[in-house]
């Protein structure tokens, strides 16, 4: 038995408690079905120099490509009655409209087994669901956020996981989850068998288990705990809480800290780890401009490591990492480091350009150490490290009309490595346009 089964009594003990607090809003299976098409086009354009560890795919040039994909969604409503029964599922497939062999591979295009880009691909998956009051199980192919276990949309298609997923809203502003998950597909994957993965150790896990709870306090902030085992490879404890209040008219601050310990597991497979990573960020918004500082140290000889999905290394990585300076091409997370970055966010909606805002971020690393765990020999050579990272972003949302929603965004990322800092030198160009339609 998972060492972590004790968190599930926990989960599910309040679910049943609470489960006759309130009764969920019911119109019927069809009535409150949906069904969404969102359309997106990437383009990708890459320079790494260095090793690239994480960045670059495995044996693959410079990731370059261009891109569209088809997302179909549908989720269905609960049948009437004390237990509800619904279903949801979904139909995606990629187009290349360009990329070569050699640079097609970064989680945009699928490459069959010789390497070769594919000209199109697809992949469906479905999930059933039940439903008591306000709590549901759901068992199936999905897409999870949380600070231990997420998948990612960062790519052409999102990456998914395979699994249970219990969660409870039944006692007002708190919710209760927990998943046990043993499969997951990476974004350009047409196969539902794919792994769970250490990301940066590249091992794999027979399952992931997870429980955790949110409180909201009263619409100005949260408080987060997670906790997590990967099989044979480590466990984890989250501790979160953020928090925003208004000292004037026009003004706002915000306040936010995460926390991660985890340790190794079972019998180990990505080695001996001890770590501590925790980040603390502070931002103050005055009328359309917004200035954020934050901060982030890894304690440990090992980086701080999440979850990778499918075929690891393929830009196939999770989501589950709530560190405030994890960023565009690099997630400033080696062993002993330490980050600050400073941010500057407009919104030009009072300049007569409602839907069109900037952003700009610097984030700079420093004294990272050497790991002696073998499999982060990417950090072997990393004593004294650091790295830099300017990230200059431009997005317009239409606001009205028949493309309302639909979004434009430009994305340049430039980051440098000095001394032994694995990320290499990389300046990374991503263009995204996206349209979500919601049919019914």
């Amino acid at each position: 038995m998972s060492r972590t089964s004790f968190l599930w009594p926990l989960v599910i003990a309040c679910s049943a408690v609470n489960s006759g607090i309130c009764v969920a809003d019911e119109q019927g299976f069809l009535a409150d079905s949906h069904l969404k098409l969102v359309s997106r086009l990437n383009g990708l354009n890459t320079r790494i120099l260095g090793d690239g560890h994480d960045q670059r795919p495995r044996n693959r040039r410079d990731p370059r490509d261009l891109s569209l994909g088809e997302r179909l969604s549908f989720s269905s409503g609960f049948t009437q009655g004390t237990l509800g029964l619904g279903i949801d599922a979904f139909g995606y497939s990629g187009i290349k409209l360009d990329g070569g062999d050699g640079h097609a591979g970064y989680g945009n295009i699928q490459l069959n087994d010789q390497g070769e880009a594919m000209r199109s691909y697809g992949k469906s998956g479905a999930l059933v669901k039940l439903r008591y009051a306000k709590t549901q199980l759901r068992y199936g192919q999905m897409e999870l956020l949380n600070p231990v276990f997420a998948t990612a949309d960062l790519r052409l298609l999102p990456s998914t996981a395979t699994g249970f997923h219990l969660v409870s809203q039944d006692i007002q502003s708190l919710l209760l989850e927990g998943g046990h998950f043993t499969a997951g597909t990476e974004p350009a994957s047409t196969s539902s068998k794919g792994g769970l993965w250490a990301n940066y150790a590249n091992v794999q896990t027979r399952s992931v288990d997870f429980a955790g709870t949110r409180y909201a306090l009263n619409d100005q902030g949260t408080v987060s705990l997670y906790g997590s085992e990967f099989s044979d490879l480590w466990r984890q404890l989250y501790v979160g809480a953020t928090y925003a209040w208004k000292p004037s008219q026009g003004s706002r601050i915000s306040i936010e800290g995460n926390l991660y310990h985890t340790r190794d597991e079972g019998q180990a497979n990505a080695g001996l780890i001890d770590t501590t990573a925790y980040s603390g960020l502070v931002a103050y918004s005055v009328l359309n401009h917004k200035f954020t500082l934050a901060f982030e140290h890894i304690i440990g000889d090992t980086p701080f490591d999440y979850i990778g999905f499918g075929n690891n290394g393929s830009g196939a990585f999770g989501n589950s990492i709530y560190l405030n300076n994890a960023v565009m091409a690099s997630d400033f997370n080696g062993p002993n480091e330490k980050s600050v970055q400073l941010r500057y966010d407009l919104d030009m909606a009072p300049y007569g350009f409602p839907g069109l805002s900037f952003m700009g971020r610097h984030v700079y690393g420093y004294d990272i150490h050497s790991s002696p765990n073998e499999h982060y020999g990417a950090w072997a050579n990393a004593d004294d490290a650091s790295h830099k990272e300017l990230d200059l972003e431009a997005r317009y949302v239409i606001q009205s009309g028949p493309a309302k929603d639909m979004s434009f965004r430009l994305r340049r990322g430039m980051h440098n490595a000095i001394g032994g800092q694995p990320d290499g030198d990389i300046t990374m160009t991503i263009v995204v346009v996206e349209w979500p339609l919601q049919i019914f």
